[in-house]
């Protein structure tokens, strides 16, 4: 089991042998932010490392320029083509790439979620409702031309490894997105008030599910009421409020025990539990299974 961890973490964490790619260190499994060029051999290099089937441990964001694959982001398969880009979040359940052209250009940017909490202010509520609602967008050619001239700019600003001008260009890059996916009317459709407030209280989830387990606290960051939040959840998702927490802390715990060797009573307690017997209960509850075993068969 350690080696296929050890594997898994190295094909998830170590993208050196690519080109176009820079590190800011940082104290996550995965460096602070990376941008990174796939094309020609490095693209069938890249898909043919990835896992069969893994959990993704940081924020990515993927640009299709040339070709096309198909991927399947929380067991819904899409088709990208050129043009194509689509933002996945950490613990998002994913399936190896396949390639659906034989030659293929992608650009990739992946962030932690320690740089992304650091933005969370500044983050454009447009694209954090589309991340959790439609994650996949088409893009104009122009428009992508616009992101190939700022993962230009990323990569040199970023080996200057002055992070707070990191941060800056990062923040106007996601904006730009933004903007596009609400001027896009084809494809992708207007956000509802309804789901900038689930996207609202998803990206909350995601950023604090391991401390905050209570509906009530989310409802207090928000400025509404519970009822409210659970209501507008509801409808938007056709799920409650409480199970989008329980299922994201699930898929948390699952990315610690497929990618990591913290003990049982490490995860409970960076989970927010009281305990690892409370933990243990709650995994087995939604999977059927104990943290232990479902470790056992990895």
């Amino acid at each position: 089991m350690a080696g296929k961890q050890e594997n898994e973490n190295r094909i998830l964490t170590d993208f050196s042998i690519f080109k176009w790619m820079s590190f800011i260190p940082g104290e996550t499994s995965v460096d602070d932010i990376s941008v990174m060029k796939f094309d020609g051999s490095t693209t069938n290099l890249f898909l043919k490392n990835l896992p069969a089937e893994y959990f993704s441990p940081c924020y990515t964001l993927q640009f299709v320029t040339k070709g096309g694959f198909q991927a399947s982001i929380n067991n819904q398969d899409y088709n990208l083509q050129a043009n194509d880009g689509y933002l996945i979040i950490p613990d998002f359940f994913m399936r190896r790439l396949e390639p659906t052209s034989e030659h293929m250009e992608l650009y990739v940017m992946s962030i932690s979620r320690k740089f992304m909490m650091e933005m969370n202010l500044q983050f454009p509520l447009a694209l954090i409702s589309h991340v959790y609602i439609h994650p996949v967008w088409h893009m104009s050619a122009q428009k992508i031309q616009g992101v190939i001239h700022y993962f230009d700019l990323l990569r040199e600003v970023i080996e200057t490894q002055n992070r707070t001008a990191t941060m800056y260009l990062v923040n106007s890059f996601f904006h730009f997105l933004a903007g596009d996916i609400a001027n896009t009317k084809q494809n992708v459709p207007s956000f509802s008030r309804n789901e900038e407030i689930t996207g609202r209280f998803l990206h909350l989830v995601d950023a604090h599910c391991d401390r905050h387990h209570n509906l009530d606290w989310y409802a207090e960051q928000l400025c509404l009421t519970t009822r409210y939040v659970a209501n507008t959840v509801k409808e938007t998702l056709g799920m409650t409020a409480s199970s989008c927490i329980e299922f994201a802390l699930t898929r948390r715990a699952k990315t610690l025990l497929c990618t990591t060797t913290l003990s049982i009573q490490e995860i409970a307690d960076r989970l927010g539990f009281q305990n690892q017997s409370h933990f243990g209960t709650f995994f087995k509850r939604h999977t059927d299974l104990s943290p232990a075993a479902f470790r056992k068969k990895l």
